[in-house]
């Protein structure tokens, strides 16, 4: 896999071995450097983008119990889950350009204490708006803490195989704990409620950001000057609203104002076209060329498609093992403790692959494994064996996802200046947090539009459906990228 040199070490870390400025340099020399050194920021770092990936679906195994509580329908309830996709996916671009222009560490903390507030709020909540409010304020905390995370990743370690082992061990953290998240939040759940599934989310937050202060540089800014705040505005509008205008879409008579989003959605977004250059000093958010740079731009449009079909059809699975098929949250949260197994694994493996084969090769099979994974649960009915179509699924999305996920952080990277690292993996995070978004909306809102099985509970046939349409959105989508991207070089 092509890589980029690392960030050059600040003059007072420098030593007389420096390496020559032509050679890989980093933040920490981390073959040299004793094994603290070499492995604790890893570590950390990781675990700031798993306690990322895992917000997006701790609560999943806690919905049901947390609608229960406050009497919300299938499709509202989703808004937990979309509320911290749209704020996360907003926001990321913003969190990218803080990453390339502060110190990222101070970034990075700040971010944590951003998640751990809105954890506060959540676990406080009197009623459901409030829990959607802390999600969202969650949201904005990991929207600048994974491309901080991301960048440190990259500054930190230099080019070649301790990159691509790193970056092997950090996707897996993210991939393991986004399945972790599904089982940890049943357990906790049927054991203590589920508010206090946040009160855990706050205190991973509190302890991560102390270990960060200890472990990792300051870093140096990267680039200076202000945003152009106007072009910002206009992005962050655009890719809000196209989360709002699915949601609107899928539930029923929203239609015309789905259409109305949608036309602000289109305006925002051309606004922001039209300012895609640097002006008057003042730096645009994202760069339109960026997202001319190949890999760039098929890691968004796979990264979008990928993360519908799984956070949505993940999104369902903990409804229908609870409502169809009886289980309590602690139980369907260790249900579904194989996917957490076999993405960890699989991505650890992937990681390693990389170094050889480079991400490409990856991508095809990662993807096909997820959406079959999906299709098998359309196999699972009322009384149908553990062991049959959940177990198998379970398995084979993971596999997949293991696969996939990794390789897409890097294919987001490739041919991206260290200077942008920030900037590119926000592109990607932006769109599997869209994709996250409007996932888990959409596919309730098919759910639900077969037939509801009792008031707020989705039916089995209304779960077939949904999980058929997210593994083929993934494949009609997601796989002319990745061959388009596979048949070229670069």
């Amino acid at each position: 896999m092509p890589v980029r040199p690392g960030e050059p070490p600040s003059p007072a870390r420098t030593r007389p071995d420096a390496p020559t400025p032509d050679a890989p340099t980093s933040d920490i020399p981390a073959l040299a450097a004793p094994a603290p050194a070499r492995y604790a920021p890893l570590a950390v770092l990781s675990a700031a983008a798993g306690l990322d990936a895992g917000g997006v679906a701790v609560l999943n195994s806690a919905l049901p119990s947390v609608g229960e509580r406050f009497g919300t329908s299938a499709q509202n309830l989703s808004w937990a889950v979309t509320g911290y996709a749209l704020a996360f996916a907003g926001l990321l671009l913003c969190g990218g350009a803080m990453a390339d222009r502060l110190r990222r560490r101070r970034v990075l903390v700040g971010g944590l204490a951003l998640l751990a507030a809105g954890a506060v709020l959540a676990f406080t909540a009197p009623d459901f708006r409030l829990v959607v409010a802390g999600r969202v304020l969650q949201g904005a905390g990991a929207a600048i803490t994974m491309p901080a995370a991301t960048a440190l990743l990259t500054s930190v370690y230099p080019d070649g195989p301790v990159r691509s082992r790193a970056l092997g061990v950090f996707s897996a953290a993210q991939a393991g704990c986004y399945g972790a998240g599904l089982v940890l939040g049943g357990v906790v759940t049927g054991t203590l409620g589920w508010r206090w599934v946040f009160a855990f989310q706050a205190l991973a937050a509190a302890v991560i950001a102390a270990a960060a202060v200890r472990w990792l540089p300051p870093g140096a800014r990267q680039r200076r000057g202000p945003l152009d705040l106007t072009g910002a505005g206009a992005l962050v509008t655009a890719i809000t609203l196209t989360v709002l205008a699915a949601d609107l879409a899928s539930r029923p008579g929203g239609g015309p104002l789905a259409a109305a989003v949608a036309a602000g959605t289109a305006a925002a977004g051309c606004l922001w076209w039209r300012r895609g250059r640097t002006r008057g000093g003042d730096a645009v958010l994202l760069d339109r060329d960026l997202l001319r740079t190949r890999g760039v731009r098929t890691a968004a449009v796979v990264a979008g498609a990928f993360y519908f079909c799984v956070t949505g059809s993940l999104f369902l699975l903990p409804l229908y093992l609870q409502q169809v098929r009886g289980m309590s949250p602690a139980s369907s949260g260790l249900a579904v403790l194989p996917v957490s197994l076999a993405v960890a694994g699989a991505a650890l493996v992937s990681g390693r692959l990389m170094r050889t084969r480079g991400p490409r090769p990856l991508l095809v099979p990662g993807l096909l494994l997820t959406a079959g994974g999906v299709l098998i649960w359309c196999a699972a009915g009322e009384h149908s064996p553990y062991a049959g179509p959940v177990l198998a699924g379970l398995v084979v999305t993971g596999v997949g996802q293991g696969l996939a996920f990794p390789a897409l952080t890097a294919t987001g990277l490739r041919h991206v200046p260290d200077r942008a690292h920030g900037t590119a993996s926000a592109v990607t995070a932006t769109a599997l947090q869209i994709g996250s978004g409007i996932g888990p909306t959409v596919l309730a809102g098919l759910a639900q539009a077969a037939g509801p099985a009792g008031p707020g509970d989705l039916s089995l046939p209304g779960h077939h459906l949904a999980y058929a349409v997210a593994a083929a959105l993934l494949l009609v989508v997601g796989l002319p990228a990745t061959a388009r991207r596979t048949g070229r070089r670069g």
